[in-house]
């Protein structure tokens, strides 16, 4: 048995049995890590077999998107979290198997689990154009319904044989007597995660007391690179940042990075970065970062950050301090408005009227910026990135109920119709 060293990364791994024997071959050439082993059969198991390790392990690998969504979903582990991808290095094996042994084609085969872009690419790299029958999913999926799945195409004679990326499908088509496959991850890929593993660990041990983590989203359908370019992109935005990353889905991705990185490239988080190799997908980069003492708490505002940078539109970058105030949007001084996370000032006349405690939030902020209580639904609308009638909406409301009123008007310097003056009083 390997011995406890306290200066190695305890690194809890929960897997199936074939998977996990591959993440131990390959660990074993890094020093830096010491593994906690966990297998399981069924996921049904996985919260029971992750609870006893919970305070023991300082990083979480997974084999494969199932468990980690199941551990994310049961657990909010206060560090981070990856599981091991799978690209089209274990398509190559997999596929040479069933052509050499079988004869089958492509065709003949069921997939799940694999994103269509890895699959388009891997055809295309092999220059193969053919029918593709894949069942893919984001998160949790039971293992039953991947083998109803494959089970439906094989007994209809559409297909020949299956590969899955789920060990307890894979038994379970066996038992059925269904010519299966188990896709496990390549040593290049485990190579790849376990080194994210340990330059995360190490950004983590060097900082200060504050935890950065980034929450990019790619806007897949306004543009026509693939999944591969975007992973690229942000591979390389990692890179830049001396930071480390983890695909959480099809076009997500969170990136750890020290508070220093961020602050230079945004100058202060005010705006966004400007570097070349963003230029051509910028309008497609939607950003939310957050910063904490903890890793769970810098996850959780950064999760705010991103859902508030999406409501503004792709392209925009929110960031939430440390102190729980919100920066949005990163774009110049001018324009980027600072309000507090918290809305319990505004809770109580939130229920009163039928605007949101977050929009009188913004709204209050917009006037201790201005340092008046007057503007114009024009100038609410550039303040909070909504639309001109969005802004007259909240004013109306607000004059309905008494705490907006009309005392003037002003003209624009184009053609159009004078612009109300609204004096606002929220108390």
């Amino acid at each position: 048995m390997m011995m406890h060293t306290t200066n190695r990364i305890q690194l809890g791994v929960l897997g199936a049995d074939d998977s996990l024997a591959i993440i131990q071959e390959v660990a074993k050439t890094y020093e830096e890590l010491e593994l906690i082993p966990i297998v399981y059969w069924e996921e049904d198991e996985i919260p029971d077999q992750i609870a006893p390790y919970l305070s023991r392990a300082q990083m979480w690998l997974f084999s494969g998107q199932v468990p980690y969504s199941i551990a994310r979903q049961q657990f909010q582990l206060d560090r981070p979290m990856f599981y091991t991808r799978h690209s089209g290095e274990g398509l190559y094996k997999a596929l040479l198997y069933w052509v050499h042994e079988h004869g089958l084609k492509v065709s003949d085969i069921s997939f799940d689990t694999l994103s269509p872009d890895v699959v388009a690419t891997f055809l295309a790299d092999v220059g193969i154009s053919s029918t593709v029958h894949l069942k893919h999913y984001n998160g949790v999926i039971r293992s039953e319904e991947l083998v109803n799945y494959h089970k439906s195409l094989w007994e209809t004679g559409v297909t020949r044989a299956s590969i899955t990326c789920l060990r307890s499908a894979h038994l379970q088509l066996e038992k059925l007597g269904l010519p299966s496959m188990h896709l496990t991850p390549t040593h290049s890929e485990v190579r790849q995660v376990l080194e994210n593993i340990i330059q995360t660990h190490e950004l983590l041990q060097s900082r200060d007391a504050q935890v950065v983590v980034q929450l990019l989203a790619m806007n897949s359908a306004q543009i026509a690179t693939s999944a591969t370019d975007y992973d690229a992109t942000v591979q390389r935005y990692a890179r830049y940042v001396h930071g480390s990353t983890q695909k959480l889905g099809a076009s997500q991705w969170m990136v750890y990075a020290t508070r220093g990185a961020i602050e230079e490239i945004t100058h202060n988080f005010s705006r966004r970065p400007n570097l070349p190799f963003l230029a051509d997908i910028e309008a497609q980069i939607t950003v939310g970062i957050g910063i904490g003492t903890t890793v769970l708490a810098a996850e959780e505002r950064a999760h705010f950050a991103l859902n508030e940078a999406s409501s503004l539109g792709a392209g925009q970058w929110v960031c939430v301090l440390e102190n729980n105030h919100v920066i949005s949007p990163l774009s110049s001084d001018e324009d980027t408005l600072s309000y507090p996370l918290s809305h319990g000032d505004y809770e109580d006349l939130s229920h009163a009227i039928s605007l949101s405690a977050l929009t009188l939030t913004k709204l209050a902020s917009v006037l201790d910026k201005q340092g008046s209580t007057r503007l114009t639904a024009h100038e609410l609308a550039k303040h909070l990135h909504i639309l001109p009638r969005s802004a007259r909406r909240i004013l109306l409301t607000l004059e309905a109920h008494g705490l907006a009123t009309v005392v003037g008007e002003e003209t624009p310097y184009q053609r159009g119709r004078p612009r109300k003056i609204y004096d606002i009083r929220l108390e």
